[in-house]
């Protein structure tokens, strides 16, 4: 694969908005390995996005949600909607690369030249989620992508977060799940717009029925199997009519905005040495209740920030002194 033409970022760009894999699958990988010379490319592109719908999957591992996306998948290609999937994956702790585990799943789809599938690292961010998320939606976004399936792996802070930047939400569980009961009474369900009880041909009264039926909070419970395909239909109609309320859609797009210029930051502040700002020795402090998190941060604001705190990290480059 020949390597991007940074020269010549309106020729990527044209190539970008008329589809061209090859080029979105460069301009990934530059992406995700935090290439400072993809930035301007990003800016020209940014005008070109903001029409594509964003669809979140969530749920613990081994729910089945790689096959209700090639499910979903296969409903939107019928109706004739470009699909892009970026399946966010733990990172390796040796390259840092995605898993590619759920691509496999939906190998049937790699051929067909509506659907773009691409497993991103979320690389361990401090402060959230990686900015190269964002950065691979617009991407997808500006190639023409009227759809971009958002998966998680399990359902940690991090997938969780990550889930809500999209419009819609799906919950997906499974009966049978056991201890993982205790997981979603602990908030788990509070995020799902609509939540999918998969492998519903199994399904029998049990504690998660239970569990479903107090907290659902006037949500949709939908019982569909995804390995058959019974019920997909009615789940389809259900992110449609979603997709069509839209102050819920701006409202989630606003959001979407403020967590990626918070995740900008951080990665800007991090670049400048600007870590994070309290050391081991403060955090000790406060875990060992001599100080409070509360007085510490208003103390840390009063010196202004990171041009003054005596907390700064250790590993901090100093700025220079103001004349």
């Amino acid at each position: 694969m020949r390597k991007i033409s940074y020269d010549n970022l309106d020729a990527v760009l044209e190539k970008i908005i008329n589809g061209d894999v090859r080029s979105v699958s460069k301009v990934l990988t530059a992406i995700e390995r935090r290439d400072l010379r993809i930035f301007p490319l990003l800016k020209k592109l940014y005008s070109y996005t903001g029409t594509a719908k964003l669809l979140g999957v969530t749920g613990p591992a081994g729910v089945g949600k790689s096959t209700l996306i090639n499910r979903l998948i296969t409903a939107y290609r019928k109706k004739k909607k470009s699909v892009g999937v970026l399946a966010v994956d733990p990172s390796s702790p040796l390259s840092g690369g995605a898993i590619l585990g759920d691509r496999l799943r939906m190998h049937e789809h790699f051929l067909d030249k509506g659907v773009f599938i691409r497993s991103l690292a979320t690389q361990g961010t401090w402060g959230g989620i990686s900015p190269a998320l964002f950065e691979a939606i617009h991407v997808l976004d500006a190639m023409g992508k009227d759809l971009i399936i958002i998966e998680t792996i399990g359902v940690g802070q991090d997938e969780v977060r990550i889930a809500q930047l999209a419009q819609i939400v799906l919950l997906v569980l499974t009966p049978g799940m056991g201890d993982v009961v205790q997981t979603l009474k602990a908030g788990l369900l509070e995020i799902g717009d609509m939540i999918v009880l998969n492998k519903a041909d199994l399904l029998q009264e049990g504690q998660l029925l239970e569990t479903l039926e107090e907290t659902k909070a006037g949500r949709p419970v939908l019982h569909l199997s995804a390995e058959s395909g019974s019920g997909c239909s009615g789940l389809i109609s259900h992110i449609n009519e979603a997709f069509k309320k839209r102050d819920v859609l701006d409202a989630r797009r606003e959001c979407f905005v403020r967590e990626e210029l918070q995740s900008l930051l951080y990665e800007k502040l991090r670049a400048e040495g600007k870590g994070f700002p309290f050391t081991d020795h403060l955090i000790r402090e406060i875990r060992l209740r001599k100080k409070d998190p509360y007085s510490s941060i208003e103390s840390w604001d009063k010196n202004e920030g990171w041009n003054k705190n005596e907390n700064r990290d250790k590993n901090r480059i100093p700025e220079k002194s103001k004349p």
